[in-house]
């Protein structure tokens, strides 16, 4: 009797620790994905400052400008249109091809 008491406690704490060590790889999974992401995130905000000061430093344009810059993770494009009052305004896109990440900005040059 006192046996099968004894294998009955042992198969539920090997159950128990099973399940808690699912549950604690499921958690670094998920840890590990959103670091992931975040270091996409803060890469597009990098290449989005580079845009920026790129589609700045271009002077004396026509009508509309596009500017493409290939990369191996991100698509990267943007529209410059020249307004009526000598104004540029400036659409910039940044998007992830292997994560759900994508920011835009609208830049008013004078």
């Amino acid at each position: 009797m006192i046996k099968s008491f004894t294998l009955f406690y042992t198969i539920v704490l090997v159950f128990l620790f099973s399940i808690l060590s699912i549950y604690i790889f499921q958690i670094k999974s998920l840890n590990y994905e959103n670091i992931k992401n975040q270091h996409q995130y803060i890469q597009a905000k990098n290449h989005m400052r580079f845009l920026e000061e790129y589609t700045i430093s271009l002077k004396n344009l026509n009508q509309i400008y596009k500017i493409e810059i290939k990369d191996n993770d991100f698509f990267i494009f943007g529209n410059i249109n020249k307004k009526p009052k000598s104004n540029y305004e400036a659409n910039l896109y940044i998007k992830s091809k292997l994560h759900n990440i994508s920011l835009h900005k609208k830049l008013i040059i004078e």
